[in-house]
């Protein structure tokens, strides 16, 4: 226990001086928060940007690590003042300057996302990070990447070259679904504009997957089912017991959009056996979820890169 009478500008993480000019700034407000409330206060929070929804194409694992889906979409522009702070901790989040990086440590993935989103404001980096449920192989994944930019065309980047997040685990050859597997996010510290990250930690019991889209992905429900040609209801009912799976249906209707289909929930009994399944989903452990149509369409929608629900 710390020295009730140690001066206070010992136990602060930044100096008084450090923070001259900069108390507009939002990290520079959750740091002094923290530094005058003392030992054992709960620091003040920066609000986080406000929910984000995107309807987006099908798209295949990308290049920022196993398991992204969406890359390089442009979020707007959203950039902090350069942060006063080399590091900044709270319950769930220690995020330190480590070189030319920021080492972002994940103490608590079943945390408030606004706690992750306060210590990268401390430290000047507008980054919105969300751990979500994911299946078994999506733990320990980013499931979706969005950047934005400060100032002219194209994405944001970082003056160090590349302005994507890396992931680690801690121990090295632990497994992300290990619950004693430490997940480390690094960020170039000159990155100037704004991320939105998203990232898979393990599910609780009954709570419904992110990563929906993996279903016939390696290692996931139906590891193996092909349905670029649509397969009768029959066949993957019969399938999916195989796999002791429960089953649910959503029939697929085309929205005014130009590409973009909703989906409408049906029970069992209102699916016919030689209705056609266009694409699975995988909703929770041992709950699959199948996209049908009542009529054979000409194509997959899917296929042609149609819209996901919001």
């Amino acid at each position: 226990m710390r020295n009730i009478h140690e001066p206070l500008d010992r136990l602060a993480r930044v100096r008084d001086g450090e923070l001259t000019d900069q108390a507009s700034a939002a990290g520079a407000r959750a740091l002094l928060a923290s530094i005058v409330a003392g030992p054992g206060a709960t620091t003040t929070a920066v609000t986080a940007p406000a929910p984000w929804r995107l309807r987006m194409p099908r798209l295949a694992a990308g290049a920022l690590a196993a398991g992204v889906l969406v890359t390089g979409v442009i979020v707007g522009p959203g950039v902090l003042g350069s942060g006063s702070a080399t590091s900044y901790a709270n319950s769930a989040i220690d995020i330190e300057r480590d070189g030319d990086q920021y080492v972002a440590r994940i103490k608590d993935p079943f945390a408030d996302h606004a706690k992750y989103t306060e210590a990268f404001h401390a430290v000047g980096l507008d980054i919105e990070l969300r751990l979500v449920p994911a299946s078994p192989t999506g733990v320990g994944r980013f499931l979706s990447f969005m950047w934005g930019k400060s100032s002219g065309a194209g994405p944001a980047r970082s003056t160090s070259g590349g302005s994507l997040p890396t992931l680690a685990f801690t121990p090295q050859s632990c497994r992300p679904d290990q619950d004693d597997c430490g997940m480390t996010v690094r960020v170039p510290a000159d990155y100037t504009g704004s991320m939105r990250l998203s990232l898979g930690r393990r599910a609780e019991p009954g709570e419904e997957y992110e990563n929906r889209e993996w279903a016939t992905a390696p290692g996931e429900m139906f590891d193996g089912v092909r349905l670029q040609d649509g397969r009768p209801v029959d066949a993957m009912l019969a399938e999916a017991r195989r796999r002791d799976l429960t089953v649910e249906f959503s029939r697929i209707r085309p929205d005014a959009e130009p590409g973009a289909l909703s989906f409408e929930p049906l029970p069992a009994d209102q699916v016919g056996a030689d209705w056609t399944v266009w694409h699975a989903w995988q909703v929770k452990a041992g709950v699959i979820r199948l996209l049908v149509t009542p009529e054979r369409l000409p194509e997959n929608p899917f296929e042609k890169g149609a819209h996901l629900p919001s």
